[in-house]
């Protein structure tokens, strides 16, 4: 995945959701936004859906555009702006995903559709960021439940990591986990070597 680009996700992955206890329903192939990698877990992304505005009747719109306009959280819940066309982003129901549960790019006019708008961009990881804080403050509080889906994955990614440690050819793998494991293992030994140094002293 790339950030600021569009995907399709895998039917699975909503099946995903609503075994582990969450709510989505949507299993149309709309666009997915690709909105942010996250800081801490190499391997997860932050995925939003999109809607496409013109379906949406002029009530829907006017309830959505008052919500925009409010200061509680509900203010960072959609963002209308665009993708090939005008599209609602749906922010409250994000949540993170991993390369294994994409179906495929999104292609629009035979292209990959990216998010290239520098404003825009600002303003969705600006309200995304918003309601993964609400989340830490009360776990699965949106009905996808955003936190069981990252726990799962967490524990999915450790399951991978370890099938690929146990192996021989483990060199021969260049994933970035195994990138990070290896770089972190050597700043461990790089440290406990200072640390030795030290006593020594």
């Amino acid at each position: 995945m790339t950030e600021n680009g569009f995907y399709k996700i895998k039917p699975e992955f909503v099946d995903l959701i609503n075994r582990i206890g969450g709510k989505y329903l949507d299993k149309k192939s709309r666009p997915v936004f690709c909105c942010i990698k996250d800081k801490d877990i190499e391997s997860l992304y932050w995925a939003i859906p999109t809607s496409d505005y013109s379906h949406r009747s002029p009530k829907q719109i006017d309830k959505i555009k008052r919500w925009c306009t409010e200061k509680s959280i509900r203010s960072a819940y959609y963002h209308i702006g665009f993708t090939n066309r005008p599209a609602i982003y749906k922010i409250s129901n994000c949540f993170p995903i991993t390369d294994k549960y994409i179906e495929a790019t999104y292609i629009s006019q035979g292209r990959p559709l990216i998010l290239k708008n520098k404003r825009e961009i600002k303003i969705i990881r600006s309200k995304l960021h918003r309601i993964l804080f609400d989340e830490s403050i009360h776990p699965n509080k949106y009905e996808q439940h955003i936190t069981d889906i990252k726990n799962f994955l967490i524990e999915e990614i450790k399951q991978n990591q370890s099938i690929k440690i146990d192996t021989k050819n483990v060199q021969s793998e260049h994933t970035p986990f195994n990138d990070l494991l290896i770089r972190t293992v050597k700043d461990k030994m790089d440290i406990d070597k200072l640390n030795e140094q030290d006593i020594e002293r």
